[in-house]
């Protein structure tokens, strides 16, 4: 019995004893940017999370002036970036998050007809495609990998953004 409280009491303060943390990389950079209408405040905030570089997932959530969330994307970044999330310099990634996080606006006017579209680049049939295409909407475009990015488009009839079409950036990515 003697035995068992000194093993207990061992235990217990060895759970006490602070542990050395791990380099995580957590980092995150958010950006105003007028998406919804002309005049909005919306914001955009890039993030990676993870107990290591090149285990970090990547967040990038668009918010309304309400802290509404209007899209979000997230994915391996390892995958699909590649060796910016190598290494351990958070200084780096910081960087790169800083320039992810500024995404381009244009209108949906700008995307290209959907018979230019390469093969699975729209999720969207080729009439919507089109009608979203010719309503002009406010469209956002986001690094989604190595030479590539996500275009989203706003609906204001439905409050809601919208998947359009991934494609080869039009700028090399961050």
């Amino acid at each position: 019995m003697m035995r068992f409280l000194l093993v207990a009491c061992a235990l217990s303060v060895a759970a006490c004893i602070p542990r050395a943390e791990s380099a995580r990389c957590d980092v995150s950079a958010t950006f105003e940017v007028a998406f919804t209408a002309p005049d909005a405040v919306d914001t955009i905030t890039a993030e990676t999370i993870g107990p290591a570089c090149d285990k970090a997932i990547g967040l990038y959530v668009i918010r309304d002036s309400e802290g509404v969330p209007l899209w979000s994307w997230s994915a391996p970044l390892m995958h699909r970036f590649g060796d910016v999330f190598e290494g351990e310099d958070t200084e780096h990634v910081q960087n790169f998050v800083d320039r992810w996080a500024q995404a381009s606006l244009s209108s949906t006017q700008s995307a290209p007809a959907f018979d230019a579209l390469a093969q699975g680049a729209s999720t969207l049939d080729q009439l919507t495609y089109e009608d979203i295409r010719a309503r002009d909407l406010p469209m956002l475009c986001h690094y989604s990998g190595t030479g590539t990015e996500i275009c989203i488009f706003w609906e204001p009839a439905a409050g809601g953004a919208g998947l359009l079409l991934e494609r080869d950036a039009v700028e090399e990515a961050p």
